[in-house]
């Protein structure tokens, strides 16, 4: 009988803990992420550095915060929070509005979004996380005026 009553109480915290496993699910997204400036290919002279910080980017938030150096040394700040829901969210630069961005979760590992600049410019964008979890490639396209241009955006996870 103490046997019997051994093999329950280890089979119930094994169920137990194999639900806390579940539960405490790590999204590969969150996290701080190091732009990979020799992968990457800018339609425009890109950043000299960047950190991508992902607070949330699952079915419910989408939160970002990025901080660099532009192509002339100056620092900036993005922010970005919103939801994945085809709506636009302000996209701040610097604590100023210069983009709404909508986004649509895909899968786990890959997302779309559309930003329309303050200037009219528009951004499409395909947003896929590696089966490893450890690269995030960004595929842009940019429609200003009569110009079109493409671009690719590589980021590495520290």
């Amino acid at each position: 009988m103490r046997k019997l009553t051994l093999i329950f109480l280890l089979l119930g915290c094994s169920v137990a803990f194999a639900g806390d496993k579940k539960a405490a699910k790590i999204d590969p997204w969150v996290g701080d992420w190091k732009l990979d400036v020799s992968k990457s290919k800018f339609s425009t002279p890109g950043p000299k550095e960047e950190t991508l910080t992902i607070a949330a980017a699952d079915e419910t938030a989408v939160k970002y915060s990025t901080k660099g150096t532009g192509p002339d040394g100056s620092p900036y700040t993005e922010n970005y929070d919103g939801k994945p829901d085809g709506k636009g969210y302000p996209l701040t630069k610097n604590g100023q509005a210069v983009a709404r961005i909508s986004y649509h979760r895909i899968s786990d590992h890959s997302s779309t979004g559309t930003a329309e600049m303050e200037d009219g410019t528009l951004v499409t964008e395909t947003i896929t996380l590696s089966t490893d979890g450890k690269t995030i490639t960004i595929k842009g396209h940019i429609k200003a005026g009569r110009s079109e241009l493409s671009e690719t955006i590589v980021f590495n996870k520290l």
